[in-house]
């Protein structure tokens, strides 16, 4: 059990280490939170990685392939 407490203006809560541990949480993370009826939901926030992350290891290597769609159905036009 945890207990909420003041801190300066505020509330908080202390999470235990071993929850910490096993949600693989670090210190200074991004976290988001929401709330859905009386539960409190948070979430290690995801970051969106820029176009430099997003390309790192990209050796401009790139060979187009064609993809086979199988047949059409319906009123596909190809």
């Amino acid at each position: 059990m945890i207990t909420l407490q003041k801190w300066g203006n505020s509330k908080g809560i202390r999470l235990p280490k071993v929850l910490i541990d096993e949600l693989g949480w670090s210190e200074n993370d991004e976290l988001s939170i929401s709330k859905d009826d009386d539960k409190i939901i948070i979430k290690k926030h995801n970051k969106r990685k820029s176009i430099v992350e997003l390309f790192d290891g990209y050796n401009g290597d790139y060979k187009p392939e064609e993809i086979d769609w199988g047949e059409t159905k319906g009123k596909e036009i190809w």
